[in-house]
């Protein structure tokens, strides 16, 4: 071989290496800064359930955070960062795991976008699923707050805000059913399947709020 047909030769590999390598799984990553959306839908790629939970967790405490900042007395902040960190706990494990699971069944089972389809959804999950989760998710946040010394410390005590709790739930389904009819109306027909728990979770940021206000109301009134 000569040294012309030499370079040629190697030219010709370089091209198709290069062109194998921009064909490969192999990609530049993603900058959240940059791209957040693009970031986040990369981690949804590659660690769904891990990236739904930490997120799912945030929103949760953020909600808290709001409630406690909006529920401030003579504009003096006593932050209570174990409450915030109780939301943050049932976010991650309790929120983000049954909502990935529960909107995959629901796709799978009612699958499609026509007005019937969206209808039988919406009624499994404001008529089935919310009724159950709300005082399930009021439930684990008494039980948490007995575990960390807060609210019901005391074993009579704890039965008694127990009971408490549960009989204020229908006030909260209720509520729950103004927000996310609508709310999950709008998911349901538009929304990706892949973003669905990161749109329920924006809009549990506010539901985070109110269930954070309704759970500590008598702490704000005695305040």
């Amino acid at each position: 071989m000569s040294f012309r047909q030499s370079i040629h030769h190697s030219l010709g590999y370089c091209k198709i290496f290069k062109r194998s390598s921009s064909n490969g799984t192999s990609q530049p990553e993603v900058s959240f800064i940059r791209n957040p959306l693009q970031w986040y839908s990369k981690k949804l790629d590659e660690s769904p359930i891990l990236t739904k939970c930490i997120t799912s967790g945030l929103i949760a405490g953020s909600g808290d955070v709001l409630c406690q900042y909006l529920n401030r007395t003579n504009n003096e902040l006593k932050y209570d960062w174990i409450r915030s960190m109780r939301f943050v706990i049932l976010g991650s494990f309790l929120v983000a795991p049954t909502v990935h699971t529960w909107y995959g069944f629901l796709m799978t089972r009612i699958p499609g976008t026509s007005v019937k389809a969206i209808g039988k959804r919406l009624l499994c999950d404001q008529g089935l699923f919310a009724p159950i989760f709300t005082p399930t998710f009021i439930s684990c946040l008494t039980v948490l707050e007995h575990i960390s010394g807060g609210k019901g410390d005391g074993t009579d005590n704890f039965a008694s805000h127990f009971r408490e709790r549960l009989h204020d739930s229908p006030e909260a389904i209720v509520m729950g059913w103004k927000i996310w009819v609508p709310s999950m109306a709008v998911m349901f027909a538009v929304v990706p399947s892949k973003y669905q728990v990161l749109y329920s979770n924006m809009v549990g940021f506010f539901w985070n709020a109110y269930l954070s206000w309704k759970t500590h109301e008598g702490e704000i009134t005695s305040n």
